[in-house]
C-alpha cells in the first residue's frame, strides 16, 4: 500500500519551503522522506547512510539547504550550472516559452519548432568550423549513445559493417547509459552491470607535458585493424584524469591520425563545452574539428535539460547516402523551453563575456589554493592550476597517507564546501560557476583551509 504524504499546510515555511513551490513537509519530513524513498547516484542504498543535504534554494554559487544552512558550490551542481543560481532571467525565458507550447516533436517525421530551428542556427555559427548539423537530446549521457550509433550507422549503412569499433581513453566519463559505461575508461563504471557492450578498447591518457602521446592511439587503430575502427571518442581535457590539459601536440596529431585511417574524431565536450576551459569549447584550443561533438550540461547553464549533437555537413551526407532512416531519439531532445533556455544562455555568455570571467576566475582561483600551500604543506603548491574555470592542485598523500585523503573530503561536507576528488583523492578539484566572484572564490579557499587543518589535528599530523 503506497504511502502517503501528511497535509502541512500550516508548516513554518520561514526558509522558502511552501506550498507556493509545492512543498509542504517541514525539513524533517523531508530528510525522512528522502531517505526512505530516494535512491541516489553513485552511492550505496543503506537507508541507514547519513543523509546529505536537500537543499531548497541558490543564488549564485550559494545554495540554502532545508535546515536554513548555507553551502559553497564549488562544483556548479554537476558542473553545468555555469552562470550560477538565480538567473531569473533563464526562467523566466522557460515559462514564457511553456506558455506559447508546452511540447514539440522535433525529431519525428521531420517535425520541428522554431527554437529548435533558431538554436541549430545559433550553434552553427559557434560551434569549430564544419560542425552545423545538430542532433537533439536530453543529457550527456543520450549524446554519447547517439554519437556512438552515427559512427556505426555511416559505416554499417555504406557497406562497410565491420567498421564499427570505437576507440576511447582510461580515465575517462562518458555517462551511465550501457554505451556511455562501455566507452567510459573507469573500472568503477564497470563494476556489478554485467558484460560491458562489445567492440570498445582504450588508450592511455597523455601524460602531463609529455610530447607525441598521440601514438598511442595509432598503435591501437593498427592492433584493432583500421578497416574495424569507426571512431575515435575523447573528452578534449579528461576530469576524472586529474583535470590536465594536455599538451599542445596532442590533439593535432590526433585529427591527423584520424584522418590517415578514415576514423571519425568524435570530441566529447558534455563537461568542458561552452566556456568551462577558457574556450567556446575545449578543442578550439587547439584549432581542431572533429567530424563529431557532443554538447550539454551548460548549454542551458543547467536550468533545464538538454543535449545536442553536432555533426559535420560531409558526416551528414554519409548518414543521407544509403538512404536508411537512422531510428534514433529521445521523447523530451530538443524541448522547446530547454532549447530557449539554451538560446538566452549563449546571449548571456556573449553579452557578459562570460568565457573571459571564466579566464580570470579561474587563474585567480589557482593563484589562491597556491597560497594556500604556503601554509599547508600537505597541499602540492606547484601542482595549482587552471584551463578556464577548471581548477584543482594535488594533495601530498604520498607524504601523509591515504587516510587524509578520504577524511579531509568528509571535512569539506562537514564544512558545508561542495569539491570534486579525482585520482583516488589525490586531487582536489573544483568546477564552480563560470562567473563566479572573487569573494566567493577566497570563501571556498578558506573553507577548503580550515577542513585541512581540521584534518590535521583529527589525524595528529
Amino acid at each position: 500500500m503506497q504511502a502517503t504524504s501528511p497535509s502541512l499546510a500550516g508548516v513554518d515555511h520561514a526558509n522558502g519551503v511552501g506550498a507556493a513551490t509545492g512543498i509542504t513537509a517541514a525539513p524533517t519530513q523531508l530528510i525522512g522522506f528522502d531517505r526512505q524513498h530516494v535512491m541516489h547516484g553513485f552511492t550505496n542504498f543503506d537507508r541507514d547512510a547519513a543523509p546529505g543535504p536537500i537543499f531548497q534554494s541558490g543564488k549564485g554559487v550559494r545554495l540554502i539547504d532545508v535546515e536554513g544552512n548555507e553551502w559553497l558550490d564549488g562544483c556548479a551542481g554537476q558542473a553545468n550550472v555555469s552562470l550560477g543560481y538565480g538567473r531569473d532571467e533563464l526562467a523566466d525565458v522557460a515559462a514564457a516559452t511553456l506558455k506559447s507550447l508546452a511540447f514539440g516533436t522535433h525529431f519525428y517525421h521531420n517535425r520541428s519548432h522554431v527554437w529548435a530551428s533558431q538554436l541549430a542556427d545559433r550553434l552553427a555559427h559557434i560551434t569549430p568550423a564544419g560542425i552545423d548539423q545538430f542532433f537533439y537530446g536530453v543529457g550527456g549521457s543520450d549524446a554519447v549513445e547517439t554519437a556512438i550509433k552515427i559512427a556505426r550507422f555511416t559505416n554499417i549503412t555504406n557497406g562497410r559493417p565491420e567498421k564499427i569499433h570505437i576507440i576511447g581513453r582510461m580515465n575517462s566519463y562518458h555517462g551511465v547509459s550501457y554505451g556511455g559505461a562501455s566507452m567510459t575508461g573507469d573500472h568503477a563504471m564497470w563494476n556489478n552491470i554485467g558484460p560491458l557492450l562489445s567492440g570498445f578498447s582504450h588508450i592511455a591518457q597523455p601524460e602531463n607535458g609529455s610530447v607525441g602521446a598521440a601514438k598511442a592511439l595509432e598503435d591501437e587503430i593498427l592492433r584493432v585493424g583500421p578497416e574495424k575502427v569507426a571512431a575515435f571518442l575523447a573528452e578534449p581535457i579528461s576530469t576524472p584524469n586529474g583535470l590536465y590539459c594536455p599538451p599542445d601536440d596532442y590533439w593535432p596529431q590526433i585529427r591527423a591520425i584520424c584522418d590517415k585511417y578514415n576514423i571519425l574524431m568524435i570530441a566529447d565536450e558534455v563537461l568542458v563545452g561552452f566556456g568551462r576551459a577558457g574556450a567556446q569549447f575545449a578543442i578550439d584550443r587547439w584549432n581542431v574539428t572533429p567530424d563529431i561533438l557532443t554538447m550539454s550540461k551548460a548549454i542551458t547553464a543547467g536550468y533545464l535539460p538538454l543535449s545536442v549533437v553536432g555533426v559535420a555537413g560531409h558526416v551528414r551526407e554519409a548518414l543521407a547516402a544509403s538512404g536508411e532512416k537512422f531510428v534514433h531519439g529521445v521523447t523530451y531532445g530538443g524541448h522547446p523551453a530547454a532549447c530557449a533556455v539554451a538560446l538566452a544562455t549563449i546571449d548571456i555568455m556573449e553579452n557578459e563575456d562570460v568565457v573571459g570571467q571564466a579566464v580570470r576566475g579561474g587563474n585567480y582561483f589557482a593563484q589562491q589554493l597556491a597560497k594556500l600551500a604556503d601554509s599547508q604543506d600537505i597541499l602540492d603548491k606547484s601542482s595549482a592550476r587552471a584551463t578556464g574555470m577548471m581548477v584543482a592542485i594535488n594533495l601530498k598523500l604520498d607524504e601523509y597517507g591515504d587516510e587524509f585523503g578520504v577524511r579531509v573530503h568528509e571535512e569539506f561536507a562537514r564544512r558545508r564546501v561542495l569539491v570534486r576528488s579525482y585520482r583516488n583523492n589525490r586531487t582536489i578539484g573544483f568546477l564552480p560557476a563560470l562567473t563566479i566572484q572573487t569573494e566567493d572564490i577566497d570563501a571556498i579557499v578558506e573553507r577548503v583551509g580550515d577542513s585541512i587543518v581540521a584534518t590535521r589535528a583529527a589525524l595528529g599530523v
